[in-house]
């Protein structure tokens, strides 16, 4: 057994699982039937996506629920965290769901030929949720006052509430960089970052481009 994927898996089981909650959560909340749709839509394909990991962990004779114990806190603590406002929501979906693909395109990359096929599926699904997304925040920072400020005190905030969260959660989180390729890892998560805060008008650390 490949302790360090069980535990990398794990991880990112529990990411799924919180996303499917929070997805269902906004369908329940939704004003209209056309955002209830969609956000039914993507609560499916979440908990598509944390079914299909926890297969793969059981696949390498682990138990998924073990994969996943060390990980709660910190996401518990990250998503109990959420932002209330409408820009700060949305700018931390929009930046969340980047973190999520820039993870999951490295993690394909290092793990067995049979969970990549499985995780190509998941990216396709959450390229989609990044572009919608991205869609929403564009709306608000095209309409509402002061968006653009908002948003980059909003990215300051996640980035802060990710180190907040994960601060007692280190060893766990080494298995990302025993797993394999950490610079490439590294490489992702911070162009990523940088280029999505770019294509919201944004520059290094938030700050709004003049």
């Amino acid at each position: 057994m490949n302790t360090t994927l069980v535990q990398v898996l794990g991880a990112v089981a529990y990411g799924e699982r919180k996303a499917y909650e929070i997805a269902k959560a906004d369908a329940e909340s939704a004003e209209d039937e056309e955002s209830r749709r969609r956000f039914r839509k993507v609560a499916a394909e979440e908990l598509r996506h944390y079914k299909g990991f926890v297969a793969r962990i059981e696949a390498m004779g682990a138990d998924p629920e073990r994969a996943m114990r060390p990980y709660r806190t910190a996401l518990d603590r990250y998503h109990g965290r959420a932002p209330s406002d409408a820009v700060s929501e949305a700018v931390f979906g929009y930046l969340g769901e980047g973190v999520a693909d820039d993870l999951l395109r490295w993690l394909r990359q290092v793990v067995d030929a049979d969970t990549a096929a499985f995780i190509d599926t998941v990216i396709a699904d959450e390229v989609e949720h990044e572009a919608a997304a991205a869609s929403d925040l564009r709306a608000l920072l095209d309409t509402a006052p002061g968006a653009r400020v908002r948003a980059a005190r909003a990215t300051r905030r996640m980035l802060l509430n990710m180190l907040w969260s994960g601060r007692t959660n280190a060893g766990p989180m080494a298995a990302f960089v025993r797993l394999g390729r950490p610079r490439d890892l590294l490489s992702a998560l911070v162009a990523g970052h940088a280029r999505r805060l770019r294509a919201i008008g944004l520059g290094p650390l938030g700050l709004p481009v003049l």
